[in-house]
């Protein structure tokens, strides 16, 4: 009986180093590997993935916006309001992830404040270019090398499609851009 107990003391304790050194090795995912398939492009030129179609038109920049609250809201870094067409290639589709990156590898939601949005399109419908716009807010010093990833999303990110847009914005455009930046801009009048 001693034995017997022994035994599977023994071959537990065993398992039990296996199922640790097991977790310790346990196959790693890196984030780039669920990223979406992305195409590349720069501002003013259709970039074509293959379910979506997007130009970036114009990107503005803002000290403020005008609200339809009144008063307009400010921010202590930037507003950069982009516009661009996009259009569906087979099926009506939502373009679920937009963000602004930065090489420091900051990412920015579009995210106005209360009261202040941008015309943007929920669906796209195919072959039918359609006009939005997307209003980030950030700080200035991460305006330069600003890029635009629109993609479809979805359950399984990485078989999804992504447009990575380079806005352009190397030092002296975005120093340029940052100079010129309106007073009270409304991203509602605005077209691309």
């Amino acid at each position: 009986m001693i034995l017997v107990r022994g035994g599977a003391a023994i071959v537990g304790t065993a398992l039990l180093a296996t199922a640790m050194w097991l977790y310790s090795v346990r196959p790693g995912v890196q984030a780039e590997e669920l990223e979406p398939i992305r195409t590349e492009g720069r501002v003013g030129a259709v970039v074509s993935t293959r379910d979506f179609r997007v130009r970036v038109d114009r990107v503005v920049a803002a000290r403020s916006l005008r609200s339809t609250l009144g008063a307009p809201e400010r921010t202590e870094g930037i507003f950069l309001v982009v516009g661009f067409q996009a259009m569906s290639m087979k099926e009506p589709l939502t373009l679920q992830s937009v963000v602004l990156e930065t090489p420091g590898g900051l990412t920015f939601r579009p995210g106005p404040r209360t009261g202040v949005s941008a015309p943007t399109a929920n669906d796209y419908q195919p072959m039918i270019w359609s006009r939005s716009s997307y209003v980030f807010e950030l700080p200035r010093k991460a305006v330069t090398g600003a890029r635009l990833v629109v993609g479809t999303g979805g359950l399984l990110p990485q078989l999804s499609a992504a447009a990575d847009i380079d806005l352009g914005l190397t030092g002296a455009k975005a120093a340029a851009l940052l100079r010129g930046a309106a007073e009270g801009y409304d991203p509602r009048a605005a077209r691309p």
